[in-house]
């Protein structure tokens, strides 16, 4: 897949966006093919009380929300460099006429979308559980990045409160599940972390 990345990478402007660089906000117009060609871009919105809450972090190669620029509608949500990125830029109908001029483009891009689906059933999946269960399965799931990544971090890709996030780490530690070390959080019983979402 990659392969039909480089070739639509060949035929855009290549644009380089710095960390918490913005590329859209919710409501602008969806006009242009956007690549994520190097780094990672997560894609949130933010409530009536200015809370964000992470839709999804997007990391490269893959396609930047073209779902609403082929419905024709505005962004849902806001875009922000994560970290510092490359960003192909296409015209739509320029994409839309290679898309009809090479199948495994229109395949990589129909790909695409079904990823875009399941990402949305597991976000609606993980809003039906509670928040002590999601950060759980979030510890399990990502075990081997733990050490990389900020508190901060967590709560943000949870859409967990930091506040709650804090009071749900010391009741792990409490019952020696977890501990942290410098604020990057490390598991301790496995077991009993799979058996404790198994139950709730």
């Amino acid at each position: 897949m990659e392969k039909y990345f480089e070739i639509l990478a060949s035929l855009g402007e290549k644009r380089n966006f710095k960390k918490g660089n913005i590329l859209f906000f919710q409501g602008d117009e969806a006009k242009k093919i956007l690549i994520l060609l190097k780094g990672s871009v997560r894609l949130y919105r933010v409530n009536a009380r200015g809370f964000e809450f992470t839709l999804h972090t997007l990391n490269s190669v893959s396609f930047i929300a073209e779902m609403p620029v082929f419905e024709g509608i505005n962004y849902p949500a806001n875009a922000i460099c994560e970290e510092d990125c490359e960003i192909c830029i296409i015209d739509f109908a320029y994409f839309k006429k290679i898309c009809g001029e090479n199948g495994e483009i229109s395949f990589l891009l129909l790909s695409s979308l079904f990823e875009k689906i399941r990402i949305l059933e597991n976000f609606i999946r993980q809003k039906s559980l509670d928040l002590k269960t999601r950060l759980l399965k979030f510890l399990i799931e990502n075990e081997e990045k733990l050490h990389q990544l900020k508190q901060k971090e967590i709560a943000t890709m949870l859409n967990i409160p930091p506040e709650s996030l804090s009071r749900f780490l010391k009741e792990f530690k409490h019952i020696l599940l977890i501990d942290t070390n410098k604020g990057k959080i490390m598991i301790l019983n496995r077991e009993k972390i799979q058996d404790l979402i198994k139950s709730f």
